[in-house]
């Protein structure tokens, strides 16, 4: 995990039962806790990184799938997208915004 948000776990929040950062950060704020600026970089960093890497995973998980034969119904099913033709089109969509969310375009957003 990133040192700063480890630390205001540990300081600010230590009842906090152990589960995915995010979550624990959506809690943590949900509970009225202050976030300093610096814990609030850190987060975003983390929804940043964590967006990319389902971005990455969901074009290989529907590549594996439909080498499995599974149909676009059960694909779209599975993501939670509204018909087999959403999920046909979640492909190109995705390609797009691995390419508008690459560090080089967003250098901002990945900045540690």
């Amino acid at each position: 995990m990133n040192p700063t948000l480890d630390r205001w776990f540990a300081e600010q929040v230590p009842d906090l039962p152990p589960t995915e950062v995010l979550t624990a950060l959506l809690m943590a704020s949900q509970l009225g806790h202050e976030v300093p600026d610096d814990v609030l970089d850190a987060w975003g960093r983390e929804v940043v990184t964590s967006r990319r890497i389902v971005d990455q995973s969901e074009p290989e998980f529907i590549t594996q799938a439909r080498r499995r034969g599974w149909s676009w119904a059960r694909i779209a099913d599975r993501l939670g997208l509204p018909s087999a033709e959403a999920a046909e089109q979640r492909q190109a969509a995705l390609e797009a915004e691995l390419d508008r969310t690459h560090p080089q375009n967003l250098p901002g957003a990945w900045r540690a």
